[in-house]
Formats: structure tokens, C-alpha cells, sequence
């Protein structure tokens, strides 16, 4: 999953989009941060971009 941008949708308007519930988005939002050592949404999305995995 990719993360949403600081200015980018919610976790909720994640869950609209891709149908998931609120628990797995979060889940996979922390899965990701803890993977690639990010504090927050925002570092999360800058290391995906400068990895051009956005």
C-alpha cells in the first residue's frame, strides 16, 4: 500500500477508496513505517518518493 501524503486522504478516506476496513489500513500504514524506520505519515511518504516507488 502506498501512504497517503501529509496533505493526501485520511484513513478513512483511504478505507472508501480501497474498501478495507479502518484496523487494516492502520495495520498497513504501521507495518510500513516500522519496516522503513519512519515516524509518521510524512517521512513514510518521502522515502517512498525519493525510492520512485510513487
Amino acid at each position: 500500500m502506498q501512504p497517503a501524503h501529509h496533505d493526501g486522504p485520511e484513513h478513512a478516506d483511504i478505507v472508501r477508496r480501497l474498501t478495507m476496513s479502518e484496523a487494516t489500513v492502520k495495520a498497513h500504514v504501521s507495518r510500513a513505517l516500522a519496516k522503513l524506520g519512519a515516524t509518521n505519515r510524512v517521512q513514510l511518504t518521502i522515502l517512498v518518493h525519493d525510492a520512485d516507488l510513487l
